[in-house]
């Protein structure tokens, strides 16, 4: 018996909370190409700090700052384990 791994789609039916880097961001984590994957966590990584920069001092995007740094911390955490892989 083998054990198999669910890859979740990165498409969803359910819309997009942030549109304007989700996607990115979204493709970046569930690449499973590893030859694909610095392009993909590149592509998120500009993407996201865009968006940074576009909703630094609005007052009511505290929420999606954060969302925001915390997918950036996620992307680097992945780079991280894939350079690791790399060399192993």
């Amino acid at each position: 018996m083998s054990a198999s791994i669910a890859v979740p789609p990165v498409a969803t039916t359910a819309p997009l909370q942030f549109p304007e880097w989700q996607r990115e961001y979204q493709e970046a984590l569930f690449e499973t190409n590893p030859a694909r994957l610095p392009q993909r966590v590149m592509i998120a990584e500009f993407v996201l700090l865009k968006r940074l920069r576009a909703i630094a001092y609005n007052q009511d995007a505290i929420r999606e700052r954060q969302k925001v740094e915390d997918a950036l911390s996620k992307l680097r955490l992945l780079k991280n384990l894939s350079c690791k892989q790399e060399a192993a």
